[in-house]
């Protein structure tokens, strides 16, 4: 069984995390952790004194068992490999198989890809629990989700 674990890596990630070890462990599954840098995400953190030359951010793909390994990799998306490495580190450390991803789009559109592409049984996320109001205007990665999946989702509300 694979479940794909989408992960912000905010807050709502740890009950994501927490609740897919305990569903993991349970069915023997393994976990697919996936972080994805939203096209819209703001180079506030790649800092253009890192480089003498600054260049509009490139998008590489650093994925496990990929040929690009040893590519120069943005900040941001180094940082989200570091963090899921890390999850997936104290995972194994637990007895749970993982795999992990970074990848760079719309994030409903990417989670319902890369859960085809890795054959997902299911998918879990975090509901960040924003009011209906709030819902209307910005639209929910959650809902969206929901909507094009063609597998399982679950919601792991906070707590």
């Amino acid at each position: 069984m694979n479940i794909l674990c989408a992960l912000d890596l905010e807050k709502s990630s740890t009950w994501v995390i927490r609740a897919a070890s305990q569903l993991g462990s349970r069915c023997n599954a393994t976990l697919l952790l996936l972080h994805v840098l939203s096209d819209d995400t703001d180079d506030i953190d790649f800092h253009p004194t890192i480089e003498v030359n600054f260049k509009p951010r490139k998008k590489y793909y650093h994925e496990t068992g990929s040929p690009e390994k040893g590519d120069t990799v943005p900040v941001l998306h180094t940082r989200a490999y570091k963090l899921l490495q890390t999850v997936s580190d104290w995972l194994k450390e637990s007895g749970i198989s993982s795999d992990i991803s970074v990848v760079h789009g719309n994030p409903v559109d990417r989670i319902i890809e890369e859960a085809e592409k890795k054959s997902a049984d299911m998918i879990m996320l975090g509901s960040h629990g924003h009011h209906q109001l709030y819902q209307i205007i910005m639209g929910s990665v959650s809902e969206g989700v929901l909507k094009k999946s063609s597998v399982p989702v679950i919601m792991v509300p906070p707590r």
